[in-house]
């Protein structure tokens, strides 16, 4: 009993030291998701224009989009990886000339993505894109997302795709 304890308080001092001998992960269902929404903080407040929660909601449309394309499919990681390009428009105020009234609206940015499919893990990469418009008529509000595997910013983004996105309607 006494070499057994032993045992198991070696074993403990291993896994303390060197992150596991026989480390166990949380089951997929039960795993905490590690996104990364950092590089978004300083326009967070312009996401909140497409939803209250856009870091919720950019998940929801991601993981969405990934089921239907493979019904299992989960993502586990959403990394932002560079910082989001915006693209607006407006109308000026009728009561005041020197302001705007915010129409449209459409942000890209690169992300990367961990996703679990059929008991394999999955690195995938490329830009999202969220659009929103009408945001000047309440209840009207259209919204659109474009997921583009493994696109780069150049394309996809404020001089690229974005320019004609932010008018999909």
């Amino acid at each position: 009993m006494l070499r057994l304890r032993l045992l198991f308080c070696t074993m403990g001092l291993f896994s303390l030291l060197f992150g596991g001998c026989g480390k166990q992960t949380a089951p997929p269902s039960t795993a905490i998701p590690l996104d990364d929404f950092a590089k978004l903080k300083q326009t967070e407040h312009m996401l909140k224009w497409f939803a209250d929660d856009p870091y919720a909601a950019m998940r929801s449309s991601i993981e969405d989009s990934l089921k239907q394309q493979v019904a299992d499919s989960r993502l586990t990681t959403l990394r932002v990886l560079s910082e989001p390009q915006w693209l607006t428009g407006a109308l000026p105020s009728e009561g005041d000339s020197s302001k705007a009234i915010l129409v449209r609206s459409g942000v890209a940015f690169e992300v990367a993505l961990t996703v679990e499919t059929r008991g394999q893990s999955h690195q995938l990469s490329g830009v999202f894109t969220w659009v929103a418009v009408h945001l000047d008529k309440p209840g009207q509000h259209k919204q659109r997302v474009w997921m583009d595997l493994d696109g780069k910013l150049a394309q996809f983004g404020s001089e690229g795709e974005l320019k004609t996105r932010v008018y999909f309607e």
